[in-house]
C-alpha cells in the first residue's frame, strides 16, 4: 500500500506542477484542458517525458527536444506530493476522508508555489480547497466544530493583522489570499493547529527576513509571499502539531 499511494502521489505531483504553470495564466491558457508542453519550445510532451521524477533524471533536467534547462521544482514538487501522501497515511490511515484529505494537502503545495512565483494566491483554488477542507471535516466526529472554529480563528486573525497594518502605515501589509488560505487551512486544522500554522509561518518569515537582511537583499519593509510559509506549515502542523502540542503542555504541567 505504501507503493501505491507514493507513486499516485508522484503523479498527483506532476498534475500539481501543471497547475503551478497555468492557473497564474488562466487568461491565456486553460489549465484544466490541453496536452503538456515545453514551456521554452512549445514542443507537446509525450508519455515518455511525463514520468514522474524519472523523466526528469533520465533526460539529465533538460528538454528533450529543444535542450532548454527544466527546473528543478518539477521532480521537487512530485516528491513533495508523494511525501504528503505517505505521512498522511502515516498519520490517519485508511479513513473515508482521506482522499479529501490528500487533495486538500496538493491543493496547499500548488499555492505555495503560485505565492513564490507571483505573490498570488487565486480564488479558483482557496476556494474549492476550503470546501475540500470542509467536507473531509465532517466526515470526521467532531469535524464540524473544528472547521468552524479552525477557520474564524485563522481568516479572523490574518484579517484583524491586516486590518491593523492599514489603520497604521496606510499600505497593505497583507492580500485577501493570505486571509482565504488560513480559512481554507482552518477548516481542517481547528483552532489549536491553525494557531501552530500561524506561529510557525511568523517564525519562518522572521527566518527569511533576517537572511535577506544580513544579505542586504532586502529590509524591514520587504515583501514575503507569506502564502509560501502558511501552506507548508499547515501540513507540517497537521502530520506533527498534536505531539508538539501535547508535548508543551506537558512541560507546563497540564
Amino acid at each position: 500500500m505504501p507503493v501505491l499511494i507514493a507513486i499516485v502521489g508522484l503523479i498527483m505531483g506532476s498534475a500539481v506542477t501543471a497547475l503551478v504553470h497555468r492557473v497564474p495564466r488562466a487568461g491565456g491558457m486553460s489549465w484544466v484542458r490541453g496536452r503538456s508542453a515545453c514551456p521554452s519550445c512549445g514542443h507537446v510532451l509525450g508519455p515518455r517525458d511525463l514520468v514522474p521524477v524519472l523523466s526528469w533524471l533520465l533526460a539529465r533536467g533538460r528538454c528533450r527536444h529543444c535542450g532548454a534547462a527544466v527546473s528543478f521544482r518539477y521532480p521537487l514538487t512530485e516528491v513533495l506530493c508523494a511525501a504528503w501522501a505517505l505521512l498522511l497515511w502515516w498519520k490517519v490511515g485508511p479513513i473515508n476522508a482521506y482522499p479529501l484529505l490528500a487533495l486538500w494537502g496538493f491543493v496547499l503545495i500548488a499555492l505555495l508555489w503560485i505565492d513564490y512565483d507571483h505573490q498570488l494566491l487565486p480564488d479558483v483554488l482557496t476556494l474549492p480547497g476550503t470546501l475540500i477542507g470542509i467536507a473531509a471535516s465532517l466526515m470526521i466526529p467532531g469535524g464540524a466544530w473544528n472547521a468552524i472554529w479552525g477557520m474564524t480563528l485563522g481568516a479572523g486573525v490574518l484579517w484583524l493583522l491586516a486590518w491593523g497594518y492599514w489603520a497604521v502605515r496606510k499600505v497593505e501589509g497583507m492580500g485577501g489570499g493570505d486571509i482565504k488560505l488560513a480559512a481554507m487551512f482552518g477548516a481542517v486544522l481547528g483552532w489549536q493547529l491553525t494557531l501552530l500554522t500561524l506561529l510557525l509561518a511568523a517564525l519562518a518569515g522572521t527566518l527569511w527576513g533576517g537572511v535577506l537582511v544580513v544579505r542586504r537583499k532586502g529590509d524591514g519593509m520587504t515583501a514575503l509571499p507569506f502564502g509560501t510559509l502558511l501552506a507548508p506549515a499547515a501540513m507540517v502542523a497537521f502530520v506533527w502539531g498534536d505531539v508538539w502540542i501535547n508535548a508543551y503542555l506537558r512541560l507546563l504541567g497540564r
